[in-house]
């Protein structure tokens, strides 16, 4: 084995993937905060992409855990595995998703938003929505839960793949699923899975970021892949060069394409993981852009509330202010929930569902 993939392998904390969650909940929030004055600038009309980077980090990430696990342990402890991500994405989940529901009573019950936000309920609460509730209604309160839907859905099948399937099953399963996902969204199977069915709603539903983030974490883990990757990959500048690429896929119509979409950003992760040092790492790795990511669950749970409650009503004129202090306002409602709520049930989750090969964990696996 090279010495890089030594690192590589024996790397607990990869330090510029908090700082790509950062950019990706930033992204978000100005998406729901500043977008709509930028429409004409197509790279600023569409932050609601930071999500899909959010997706490839995951995908890689857990993947990446349960290789590890797998091969350590010779196993995957698919109980552990399933009290860690309920200790991690439940409680603070269920607690936005009752403070929305006391909220909408009485903010908005009377009205048709409150009322359709009730019928949806059951489909937030089962995470559902995904499949169920329809993001072209307009103004739809919570809809941005879909996102959580999609990576509930891939936690609670996919590690059943890695448990009982060898890598190379593993991954052509994972191709098999991207081809059919393409393939139906393409209508080429619309004489089994009519457009707008509820097979259809399940199968377009599937995240090809995650998907590719997922084949990354594959590649990664293969030595001979790791030393393909390395070789093509593994300049320092090349994480510039996958930002770049990321930012044109994002602002030109080429962001219709999924794969295209995918694949930008699973290679922009790729060359922050491959070698730490990257040109990129010193801002990725600040001390600012590190707690964000650290923080950045919270606040894409809690940044509608905190913009609604912190920054529209003071009706600024500007933009980028208004942004701004989305951005800071969600920050601390974030902050302060992952110290004093979330932080509790991390501390169950490292105490009763830790992995017991402790040298191939990963620090940095939490999700949106």
């Amino acid at each position: 084995m090279s010495r890089a993939y030594k690192d590589f392998k024996g790397q607990r904390y990869f330090g510029s993937l908090d700082g790509l969650r950062a950019i990706s909940i930033a992204a978000v929030i100005w998406h729901h905060s500043a977008s709509k004055d930028f429409g004409e600038i197509a790279l600023l009309g569409r932050g609601y992409y930071g999500v899909e980077l959010f997706f490839a980090i995951s995908g890689f990430l857990i993947v990446t855990l349960l290789l590890r696990e797998k091969e350590i342990g010779g196993t995957i402890s698919l109980p552990k595995f399933y009290l860690r991500r309920t200790l991690r994405i439940f409680p603070l989940f269920y607690t936005v998703l009752l403070t929305y529901v006391v909220l909408v009573y009485f903010l908005e019950r009377p009205t048709p938003y409150g009322m359709a936000f009730f019928d949806h309920l059951p489909y937030f609460a089962t995470y559902t929505s995904n499949w169920f509730v329809s993001l072209a209604e307009g103004r739809n309160i919570f809809y941005y839960a879909w996102s959580l839907a999609t990576e509930e859905q891939f936690y609670l099948v996919w590690p059943w793949v890695e448990r009982f399937l060898k890598g190379r099953g593993a991954v052509i399963t994972m191709l098999c699923v991207i081809v059919l996902d393409e393939v139906v969204q393409a209508g080429f199977l619309s004489f089994l899975i009519p457009l707008g069915s509820l097979p259809y709603r399940i199968i377009s539903s599937i995240a090809t970021p995650i998907c590719v983030g997922v084949l990354l974490a594959h590649l990664l883990h293969n030595p001979k892949g790791f030393g393909v990757a390395r070789r093509i990959f593994g300049h320092r500048w090349s994480s510039i060069v996958a930002f770049v690429i990321a930012a044109i896929v994002v602002g030109t119509p080429l962001h219709e394409s999924t794969m295209l979409i995918g694949s930008a950003m699973a290679l922009l992760v790729a060359t922050c993981v491959i070698r730490e040092d990257h040109y990129l790492a010193g801002i990725l790795g600040s001390k600012p852009f590190r707690h964000i990511g650290m923080v950045s669950y919270g606040m894409y749970l809690w940044h509608m509330l905190a913009i609604h409650a912190f920054v529209l009503p003071l009706h600024l004129g500007s933009p980028v202010l208004v942004f701004v202090l989305s951005l800071l306002a969600t920050v601390g409602v974030a902050t302060l929930s992952f110290k004093y709520y979330e932080s509790r049930f991390l501390r169950l989750k490292d105490r009763f569902a830790s992995i017991n090969t402790v040298s191939s964990a990963l620090k940095s696996s939490s999700i949106i």
